[in-house]
């Protein structure tokens, strides 16, 4: 979404987003026989077109109806300039400009029905045609359909050569109280005539309906022509209540298809064969129904860092007490995300090195170890109790290698697993700090790709100036990453922030570290098939009537103080930015949101 400098002023609770739908009519050019139409959208932002986006072509078409649809913040106080140009796309390296027009927001929002029509003039001057804008408010939904869809007794436009009839269908929104509709949705062509089905259509229910189960949808059956000038046969509405009706009563739905000019004859029926609505959730949803995050630490010893003892080292801790580049990481990143580990508890693990600890000395490089020295419980308390554990063993390990993470992905695969098991839904996030590449590359990639049906992300943080071309591999953004057997990613479930290109910037910090966990675990329970548990409201003032208040064992004590904690912990949520949701583009978690899952968090300790 593009914001000029005046609209980025505005305040964000006064803008409202709104959809343009584009439509052309009467295109005109002499010069030009053959019309590919499409529409380029500019904003004019500081006395200059800024371009917005543009729709598709349209090929063989003098009167288009795009489906490309333009979303615009609207701003009441703020004049919001736009220019619409209408091109001739002549070949891919060129195109014509057929004519433009010149409108505001304020002008479309304030037109009868939200809709405008403007001439167009190219730059002689010329009218080449006409132009409309349709605007709607955007509603938020988060809902998206699947529907199924056949084609019965279709009569065409003809009685004859019936195997050269190849229907689509057009899904047309219409507004309540008239029969103006907005193209919302287009199949593709049906080729085969004895049996017509088209491709299941997946569509969110803003795009479609607007988030209203009650608005008609007509539905234009047409005859595709390759020469683009294809023929109506005949329409029919629906609404997607029936469907959800139909649903219950376990019927399959029809639709007669009628034509505008033949009345009462029939052209074939419209059958739904299935439909469904998903519901693509939030990660402000799960957090909200009490979702639960895991962290774990794994730090990097191997000898590229350099013995702590030497001041060119990534660990060295020099007298003055400044921390070392790992330490520096370590408060920065665990920071943002120890506010997401529901105890605060963090099981804590070195590799790469020589261990000279009571429990782990020896001689041979170890690739995993718990760096408390407790093999039976590996967690350390908070912020706090991570650094000052860092800081004690320092002195107790010797550097060496090879770098293995392999390893420390099974160790978070195996807790992973096992609280999978154990029929919990939390989810785990192992934070790996290194200084550049692992030499186990296939093995990492197969414990990645294994992964995917595993509660799990990895956040891979390089520490130093290394090369670490191998990690970016790791971040596999484009799920083309292949393990050994041939299985590709199933989702991206990695990703690699390196520690100083962002050191100096706390906000680009958290966005970049924060930047893929909410997709991921929503990725992984759409996967799984887990939704959100519904928010337990308990108001904070109910605390003050408890006879916790009252309780004087060391248990309810403790959680009392923990509850204590989590208070203080919240009031400095407002000074940042946690993280950024994909669908939501950038919605922030919220104090009273953080608040919530605190207080679920309380209840869920005391039952």
């Amino acid at each position: 979404m593009l914001f000029s400098h005046q609209e980025g002023n505005a305040q964000t609770k006064e803008a409202q987003q709104i959809e343009l739908f584009v439509s052309c009519r009467k295109l005109d050019d002499f010069a030009v026989t053959i019309y590919n139409p499409f529409v380029i959208l500019y904003r004019k932002s500081n006395n200059q077109w800024m371009k917005i986006d543009q729709t598709e072509t349209i090929e063989n078409n003098q009167n288009p109806d795009f489906i490309k649809t333009f979303a615009i913040n609207y701003f009441f106080q703020v004049q919001q300039h736009l220019k619409m140009e209408v091109h001739n796309n002549i070949s891919s390296t060129q195109t014509q400009i057929l004519g433009q027009a010149e409108t505001t927001v304020a002008e479309v929002i304030g037109s009868k029905n939200q809709l405008i029509r403007a001439n167009l003039y190219n730059k002689s001057g010329r009218n080449n045609g006409q132009i409309f804008l349709k605007a709607e408010h955007v509603k938020q939904c988060s809902e998206e359909f699947s529907i199924s869809l056949s084609g019965l007794k279709i009569r065409g436009t003809k009685l004859w050569f019936w195997d050269k009839i190849r229907p689509f269908l057009r899904f047309y929104r219409l507004k309540h109280d008239m029969d103006i509709g907005v193209l919302v949705y287009e199949t593709e062509q049906a080729k085969d005539m004895a049996s017509i089905k088209w491709k299941q259509i997946q569509c969110h229910a803003q795009r479609l309906c607007n988030g209203d189960y009650s608005i008609k949808l007509k539905v234009e059956l047409w005859d595709y022509k390759k020469s683009g000038k294809h023929k109506y046969i005949g329409e029919t509405q629906l609404c997607i209540n029936e469907l959800i009706e139909a649903n219950k009563a376990k019927k399959i739905l029809q639709k007669e298809f009628m034509s505008k000019s033949q009345t009462n004859q029939s052209l074939g029926i419209l059958q739904i064969d299935r439909f469904s609505i998903i519901s693509n959730y939030t990660f402000l949803d799960y957090c909200a129904g009490g979702q639960q995050i895991n962290l774990m630490l794994a730090i990097d010893f191997t000898a590229s860092n350099e013995e702590s003892q030497n001041p060119n080292s990534l660990h060295h801790l020099p007298s003055d007490g400044s921390p070392s580049q790992y330490l520096q990481a370590i408060n920065s990143v665990v920071e943002i995300l120890i506010h997401y580990d529901h105890d605060k508890r963090v099981p804590l693990y070195g590799f790469g090195c020589k261990p000279k600890m009571k429990n782990y000395n020896t001689n041979q490089a170890i690739h995993l170890f718990p760096m408390n020295d407790n093999p039976d419980d590996p967690e350390v308390y908070g912020l706090d109790g991570i650094v000052e554990c860092y800081k004690k063993s320092l002195p107790q390990l010797h550097f060496d290698g090879p770098t293995y993470l392999h390893p420390t992905i099974q160790k978070a695969m195996e807790m992973a697993q096992k609280c999978k098991d154990q029929g919990s839904e939390n989810y785990h996030v192992l934070l790996i700090l290194t200084d550049g590449q692992t030499d186990d590359m296939l093995e990492s990639i197969d414990d990645i790709i294994a992964s995917s049906y595993l509660p799990l992300s990895i956040i891979i943080v390089g520490v130093g100036d290394a090369n670490f071309k191998n990690m970016k591999i790791l971040d596999n953004d484009n799920k083309s990453m292949v393990d050994s057997k041939g299985n590709k990613a199933i989702r991206d479930l990695v990703q690699f922030v390196p520690f100083n290109q962002f050191r100096g910037d706390p906000t680009q910090l958290s966005n970049k570290v924060l930047e893929e966990l909410p997709t991921q675990l929503l990725e992984y329970m759409k996967l799984v098939e887990i939704s959100p548990k519904p928010p337990k409201v308990l108001s904070p003032n109910s605390l003050k009537h408890s006879n916790l208040e009252n309780e004087q064992s060391p248990t309810r004590q403790a959680k009392l103080h923990t509850i204590q904690q989590y208070k203080e912990e919240s009031e400095v949520l407002d000074t940042r930015q946690y993280i950024s949701d994909k669908q939501l583009q950038g919605a922030t978690l919220s104090i009273k949101c953080k608040q919530n899952y605190l207080i679920n968090e309380y209840n869920q300790q005391q039952y």
